[in-house]
């Protein structure tokens, strides 16, 4: 009703902002996309495979569901960060 939103972004971090300087993620001319080098893996964010949260920097994060994988944990496995967009195997089936 005050118009003020409770927003949560990919990394946790909660802050409040006016509905007036947010933009719905539906639109068209909003850019998604994140540079995987800014990227910072929470350190609790568990494996979908193997349930571990350690190794964040061996994780990778879904760009689909903001799910984690281990690099190594995937089938088969990967040994070189992609660059670009990832999506997870469950949201490529």
């Amino acid at each position: 009703p005050s118009g003020v939103l409770l927003l949560e972004g990919r990394d946790g971090v909660v802050w409040k902002d006016h509905v007036r300087n947010c933009a719905p993620c539906h639109l068209p001319n909003v850019d998604g996309t994140m540079d995987p080098s800014l990227a910072i893996v929470r350190a609790s964010l568990r494996c979908m495979l193997c349930g571990s949260a350690g190794q964040a920097a061996r994780m990778l994060v879904c760009d689909r569901c903001s799910r984690g994988w281990h690099m190594s944990c995937l089938t088969p496995p990967i040994d070189v960060i992609p660059a670009g967009r990832w999506v997870c195997p469950r949201c490529t089936s």
